[in-house]
């Protein structure tokens, strides 16, 4: 059986104070570029990928911003219950890339839960 259906889509959501991501402070610069470049290289291309994106919103009411990353993918092969633990796996390791951008450059966050609506 290989998980030719089986689909994925990694949603994380943080609320920040400041638009840390588009700051050109350069030590902001760096650490933002070199977490570009870890999220980029996360998901192994054993996937078929269709979208990963990292969204910057500011909230009307607060004025602090939501930063949501999204990837949307499907595993090729595997089985499904390991391809479901290692997506899990790579949720873990994408949160805890976001959460050591915040804490390097002195960014306070607070991760939200998105609920879907089906």
């Amino acid at each position: 059986m290989s998980g030719d259906n089986t689909y994925y889509n990694i949603i994380l959501t943080y609320e920040i104070p400041y638009n840390v991501l588009d700051s050109q402070d350069p030590s902001i610069i760096q650490a933002r570029d070199n977490l570009y470049e870890r999220l980029a290289n996360i998901i192994p291309p054993k996937y078929e990928l269709f979208s990963v994106k990292l969204v910057l919103y500011q909230l009307k009411d607060t004025y602090n911003f939501l930063v949501t990353y999204n990837a949307f993918f499907r595993s090729t092969s595997g089985l499904p219950m390991s391809e479901y633990v290692e997506a899990r796996d790579l949720k873990d390791l994408i949160n805890s890339e976001l959460e050591e951008f915040f804490n390097s450059v002195d960014c306070e966050y607070k991760q939200l839960n998105i609920k879907s609506l089906v």
